[in-house]
C-alpha cells in the first residue's frame, strides 16, 4: 500500500507531537530537578532511549484512540477528525502496532522492568480505546494512572524512590482525573450515542461535579502536604499561589452549566498542568 503525503501529515497530527514533547520534558525534569541527576547522566544513551520508547508508546496510544473514536469524534468534533479523512485506518492500525512494539523492544533493551511497564502501558492504552472507556470510572482512572507512570518510569530507571517525584505524580494524577472528567462532560453527546458509560452520562452533571469536588479536595490536601515538606521557599510561593486558583476553579465549577463553561475550565486545568511542569525547574 503506497503512503501518500496526507497519510504522513495525518500520522504526525494523530501522534500528538506537542504532547509527546511534554511527556519527554516531564521525564527529563523529573530526573534533573526532582531527583537531582547531573546532565551527563541524563544524556546517557539509555535514558534517551527510555524517553524515545515512552514517546513511542504514547504516540501509539494516541493513534489507536483516534482509530476507535472516529465515529464519536465525527459527532463531537467533525472538523478535527484525522484517522479516516487524513490517515487511512489500515495505516493508523499499522502505525499503532509498529510504535507500540518498537517502544516495548527498546524498553527491554534499556531495562527489563521498563519493558514490562511498557507492555502494561501499551495494553492499557489499547484496552482503554477499545473498551475500557465504556466502563464507568475505569477509563478516567486508567488515564490518570498512566500519567503517574510517566514519572514512575524515571524512578524505576534510576532505582530510586523520590518523595518529591512521588508527590508530583500523585498531584498530576488528581489534576489529570479532573481534566478527563471535564472532557467526558464536553464529549458526552457523542459518547452517549455509542454506549460509553462515562460519569456525566451515568450519574449526570451533578454526579460528575461531585466527583471533581472530591478529587479537588484530595489535590488540595496533596498540595498542602507538598508545601509543608519542601524547604524551598520559591517552590512554596509558586504552589501556594495554586491554592486560591484551585478554590477559584471550584467556584467556577459550581456555576458552570454550559459546554462553553466546561471548555474554559478544561483550558484552566491545562494551564495548571503546564505550570506544574514549569515549577519542577524551581525545586
Amino acid at each position: 500500500m503506497s503512503i501518500k503525503l496526507r497519510d504522513v501529515t495525518g500520522f504526525l497530527i494523530a501522534s500528538r507531537i506537542p504532547n509527546l514533547l511534554i511527556i519527554a520534558y516531564t521525564q527529563f525534569a523529573t530526573a534533573k530537578f526532582l531527583m537531582g541527576m547531573d546532565v551527563q547522566g541524563i544524556l546517557d544513551i539509555n535514558f534517551l532511549l527510555m524517553l524515545l520508547s515512552t514517546g513511542m508508546i504514547g504516540a501509539g496510544g494516541y493513534i489507536i484512540n483516534d482509530y476507535f473514536d472516529q465515529k464519536i469524534d465525527m459527532i463531537n468534533r467533525p472538523h478535527q477528525v484525522v484517522v479516516g479523512p487524513d490517515l487511512r485506518r489500515r495505516l493508523a492500525l499499522f502505525a499503532h502496532v509498529s510504535l507500540s512494539l518498537g517502544g516495548i523492544i527498546i524498553g527491554f533493551f534499556v531495562d527489563p522492568m521498563i519493558g514490562a511497564i511498557h507492555i502494561f502501558s501499551a495494553g492499557a492504552l489499547f484496552t482503554y480505546s477499545g473498551g475500557i472507556k465504556r466502563v464507568l470510572l475505569l477509563s478516567t482512572l486508567t488515564i490518570s494512572f498512566l500519567t503517574i507512570l510517566t514519572i514512575l518510569l524515571v524512578m524505576v530507571f534510576y532505582r530510586e524512590l523520590n518523595i518529591l517525584a512521588l508527590i508530583y505524580s500523585l498531584f498530576g494524577c488528581a489534576v489529570v482525573f479532573i481534566r478527563e472528567t471535564l472532557k467526558d462532560i464536553i464529549s458526552s453527546k457523542g459518547e452517549q450515542a455509542f454506549g460509553v458509560q462515562s460519569v456525566p452520562i451515568v450519574w449526570g452533571l451533578r454526579g460528575a461535579k461531585l466527583i471533581i469536588y472530591l478529587v479537588c479536595l484530595a489535590g488540595i490536601s496533596l498540595l498542602t502536604i507538598y508545601l509543608l515538606s519542601v524547604p524551598n521557599w520559591t517552590v512554596r510561593m509558586f504552589f501556594g499561589a495554586l491554592l486560591p486558583l484551585m478554590l477559584w476553579f471550584i467556584y467556577k465549577l459550581v456555576q458552570a452549566d454550559r459546554l462553553q463553561d466546561f471548555r474554559k475550565l478544561k483550558m484552566f486545568i491545562d494551564v495548571i498542568i503546564i505550570g506544574g511542569l514549569v515549577s519542577m525547574s524551581l525545586v
